[in-house]
């Protein structure tokens, strides 16, 4: 295959992603075949008569002149990390069975700073989450834990990092399954904040299952069942 079909074909080995996207160019063709499969289209004038492509890569409208890049609006939009280095994070992140941390992103990718790495994970995790999704329903466990801490690799053997309080809710699938899961970090463990979170996660009429933490106590009042363990 001389090119990837954008949204169909997938790689499924590094060779074959090496292929696929071992340029910048290869990258961004990839990318135009992704956001305008039916060739350029100005998103400021409508014009779909296709651009002229500038020596810069960037696009320019013949009917309105409007400038803009492939890459606009989207994770990579203005980005001074190459292409290939993305399209390689994306790779390890979508592959990857027990997840990846910045600093191994790092360390891989020859990352510049640790800030970068932790940055483009950040965007990678944030185009997860859908707008509107639908809140879970059913019968949903709800707990909280601490997540983060300690950051290995550091001179000297220091160690940095900090925790952060988290509420969880996963949908339970009888006999023995699970569902959905959403997680969001709590400013603490007040029934302000865990009623909230359920709130914001849970559709009324759920029946939540929690631990007998007194800040889960009231739910009912806001339409959920509530058993306490």
């Amino acid at each position: 295959m001389d090119h990837p079909r954008a949204g169909v074909h997938y790689p499924r080995s590094v060779g074959e992603f090496l292929a696929w996207f071992g340029t910048d160019a290869d990258c961004l063709d990839y990318l135009e075949w992704m956001r305008w499969p039916a060739g350029f289209l100005c998103l400021s004038c409508g014009d779909d008569e296709g651009g002229w492509r500038l020596s810069d890569g960037r696009w320019m409208c013949p009917g309105c002149g409007e400038r803009t890049s492939v890459t606009a609006g989207t994770i990579f939009d203005r980005t001074r990390t190459p292409l290939t280095v993305w399209f390689t994070a994306c790779w390890m992140f979508a592959t990857g069975k027990d997840g990846i941390s910045a600093l191994s992103l790092k360390r891989t990718l020859e990352i510049g700073s640790y800030q970068t790495a932790w940055a483009m994970l950040h965007r990678l995790r944030s185009v997860l989450v859908r707008p509107g999704r639908e809140r879970l329903a059913g019968t949903v466990q709800v707990d909280e834990t601490y997540i983060g801490g300690e950051e290995p690799g550091l001179r000297g053997g220091r160690a940095k990092g900090k925790k952060v309080l988290t509420g969880i809710a996963v949908e339970v699938r009888e006999p023995k399954g699970i569902g959905r899961c959403r997680m969001a970090p709590l400013a603490d463990a007040s029934a302000t904040s865990l009623h909230a979170f359920v709130s914001d996660h849970i559709e009324p009429g759920a029946t939540v299952i929690s631990d007998g933490w007194k800040g889960y106590s009231g739910l009912e009042k806001l339409g959920y069942g509530l058993t306490q363990k």
